[in-house]
């Protein structure tokens, strides 16, 4: 059923001309959302399926407090493709809590998978959180580079397993140490 989600919002992002996000970030949650599913022992279509929508209302253009929003529309999304109720509300609460909101910790196994698979995207991306720092934002190269730095820092406190950081320490050192030199 995840492959439903997949097609979903694959299509979204086409019709939004979103396919940077869809190639730079989406498709590289729900890959680490399988891999930690797969090697934690979690529901991997439970990670998998709430890995695909986890941005829905970033697509539809509603960044401002998406994880929320995006929750409630995923529940419809679900609903319509036949989910039962169980499984939509444990997709729902993946989806809350995958952003740095404090309001909303990730509690399952499946939701901190989610979280931390949102957190390791952003170490395969470094090139697009860059031209988000100085193109989008139009941040001076100290700015963006202090910018990028602590995006980078949130990303890795936000990862909640061994499994994860491991995963991605040697980029990690290594965007620091690049950063250093900007």
């Amino acid at each position: 059923m995840a492959n439903k989600a997949k097609k979903f919002m694959q299509d979204l992002c086409k019709k939004k001309d979103k396919t940077e996000v869809w190639q730079n970030h989406i498709v590289l949650v729900a890959k680490y959302s399988k891999l930690l599913a797969k090697q934690l022992g979690a529901d991997e279509e439970i990670a998998e399926t709430a890995a695909w929508l986890h941005d829905i209302m970033k697509i539809e253009g509603k960044k401002e407090k998406h994880h929320v929003h995006g929750a409630e529309k995923a529940g419809k999304i679900l609903k319509d493709m036949g989910y039962s109720d169980k499984k939509i509300k444990h997709i729902q609460a993946c989806i809350l809590t995958h952003s740095s909101d404090t309001h909303y910790p990730p509690k399952t196994l499946e939701a901190k998978i989610v979280a931390s698979a949102d957190a390791l995207s952003h170490f395969d991306n470094l090139a697009g959180l860059a031209y988000v720092a100085y193109s989008l934002r139009k941040l001076s190269r100290e700015e963006g580079r202090i910018w990028l730095l602590q995006k980078f820092k949130t990303a890795w406190q936000k990862l909640c397993f061994p499994e994860a950081r491991a995963m991605v320490k040697p980029k990690y050192e290594a965007i620091k140490e690049l950063l250093k030199k900007i």
